[in-house]
C-alpha cells in the first residue's frame, strides 16, 4: 500500500457520504417490501449531517503469494448545513495491517489520522501531528467552494442531479448519471428490523448483480473526458464480462432507517476466482473481499479538537523521503510525483515516462500484454 495514497484517501473522506453499515441486532419482523426499501434508500435525498463513521475493508487471498489485509477508518464527522459546498469537519483514525504478501507490501502496520476543524486541517502520522495552517486551509476551502459554484453543483440536490451538473461542467455526457442503483441488487429477502448505530432499520439481504454494477460504474467513469488515459473505452468495456465472470459469489446486506428511509448501512462480500483474471500465474488462486460501513449517533452533535503542538505539514515530506512539500504535489516542470519516484509526463495520456500509450491501446485490455508495456 502506498502511504501517500492512503493519506489522500483519508482526505477524500472529508465530505461525508450517507451512512452505510454492518448491522447487528434482533430479528424483529418487518412488513416493508424489500424492493421498496432498496429503492427508497438509494434514491433518498435526505442527508445525514453528522455522526460517527466506522468503515472496514478486508481482503484475503489464497495461493503461494496469498495473504490478508485489514483496513479501518473510524471517527466523527459533521457537515455545515449553512455551507454544503464546504469541507465540513471530521476526526478520523486510519489503520491497516496485513499478513503474507500484504504484510510485505505494507512493510509495517499503518496508523494515521486526519482532523478537520472549522479553520484548519491536521494529519497524524507515526504519532506526530502536522498542520496545514489556517491560511492554506482557507484557500483550500475557497477553492472547493469556487469549484462547486463553477460546476453549478447544488450540494443539496440528489446524487444524480449533482452527477449530471458535474459532468456537464467537464464536457461529459450527463446521461451516464442515469444509473438505477437498485438494479444492482437481486434475490431480495426481508430480514426484519435491526438496531444499527442506535437507530431502528429495515434489513434487506440479497445478491449483487456484479456485471450490471461494473458496467454502470465503467460507463459513468468513461463519460468523464480523458478518464481512460487515451485508451479506447470500447477496448476496456470488452473486458468487463471477464471481470464479472470471475466473481463466484456476491452477497450483501442493506440497512435503511425505518424513520426516514436513509441508507444507514451496507455489508458486502465478494468471492473471486482470480485464475480467470490471470492472477494464478502470479501465485494467487482465489480471493475474498469484505466491506462494512456503519454510522452511529446519526444527527447528533459532534466535537472536533485541534491536536496540541502540531508541526508544519511540510515536515511530513521527510517521512516519505521527499525533498519537500506535500506528497502528491506538483513537481518542477509540471510533472506530478508518482509512487516510486517516477514522473507523470504532460501530454503522455497520464502515463509515466517511458510508457508508450499506443502499446497500451494495442494490448486491447489483455492484462499480460499491458504488463509487457509497463516493463
Amino acid at each position: 500500500m502506498n502511504r501517500s495514497k492512503t493519506l489522500l484517501a483519508m482526505l477524500a473522506l472529508a465530505v461525508p457520504v450517507p451512512a452505510l453499515i454492518a448491522g447487528c441486532g434482533g430479528d424483529d419482523e418487518s412488513s416493508d417490501d424489500p424492493q421498496a426499501v432498496i429503492e427508497a434508500a438509494f434514491a433518498n435525498e435526505t442527508q445525514i449531517e453528522s455522526g460517527v463513521l466506522d468503515l472496514s475493508f478486508d481482503l484475503s487471498a489464497e495461493g503461494t503469494e496469498g495473504g490478508s489485509l485489514i483496513a479501518t477508518v473510524s471517527g466523527p464527522f459533521a457537515s455545515d448545513p449553512d455551507n454544503p459546498s464546504g469541507i465540513g469537519q471530521l476526526d478520523l483514525d486510519i489503520t491497516a495491517s496485513g499478513e503474507g504478501a500484504a504484510a510485505e507490501a505494507l512493510a509495517e502496520d499503518f496508523e494515521a489520522g486526519v482532523t478537520v476543524t472549522e479553520d484548519n486541517l491536521f494529519v497524524n502520522y507515526n504519532g506526530t501531528d502536522y498542520e496545514l495552517g489556517e491560511e492554506t486551509f482557507t484557500q483550500l476551502q475557497e477553492q472547493q467552494e469556487a469549484t462547486a459554484e463553477e460546476a453549478g453543483v447544488d450540494e443539496s440536490s440528489s446524487f444524480q442531479e449533482q452527477c449530471k451538473q458535474a459532468l456537464e461542467a467537464q464536457g461529459g455526457d450527463p446521461a451516464a448519471c442515469d444509473i438505477d442503483i437498485a438494479a444492482w441488487f437481486s434475490g431480495l429477502e426481508d430480514e426484519g428490523t435491526d438496531d444499527v448505530g442506535g437507530a431502528e432499520t429495515n434489513h434487506v439481504s440479497g445478491t449483487l448483480d456484479v456485471e450490471q454494477m461494473i458496467t454502470d460504474l465503467f460507463q459513468l467513469g468513461a463519460s468523464v473526458p480523458g478518464a481512460t488515459g487515451g485508451l479506447d473505452p470500447a477496448l476496456i468495456e470488452s473486458q468487463l464480462g471477464t471481470i464479472s465472470e470471475a466473481v463466484s459469489g456476491a452477497e450483501f446486506d442493506v440497512y435503511a432507517s425505518t424513520e426516514d428511509e436513509t441508507l444507514r448501512g451496507l455489508d458486502f462480500a465478494l468471492d473471486l476466482d482470480t485464475a480467470a483474471l490471470g492472477a494464478g500465474a502470479v501465485g494467487v488462486d482465489s480471493a475474498s473481499i469484505g466491506f462494512s460501513l456503519e454510522i452511529s449517533e446519526a444527527g447528533e452533535e459532534q466535537t472536533f479538537e485541534e491536536p496540541s503542538d502540531p508541526q508544519p505539514i511540510e515536515d511530513l515530506a521527510g517521512e516519505f523521503g521527499l525533498p519537500g512539500g506535500i506528497p502528491g504535489a506538483t513537481l518542477p516542470g509540471g510533472g506530478a510525483e508518482l509512487p516510486g519516484g517516477g514522473t507523470e509526463v504532460p501530454g503522455n495520456g497520464g502515463l509515466p515516462q517511458g510508457i508508450d500509450p499506443q502499446c497500451i491501446t494495442d494490448a486491447a485490455g489483455d492484462p499480460a500484454e499491458i504488463q509487457k508495456c509497463l516493463e
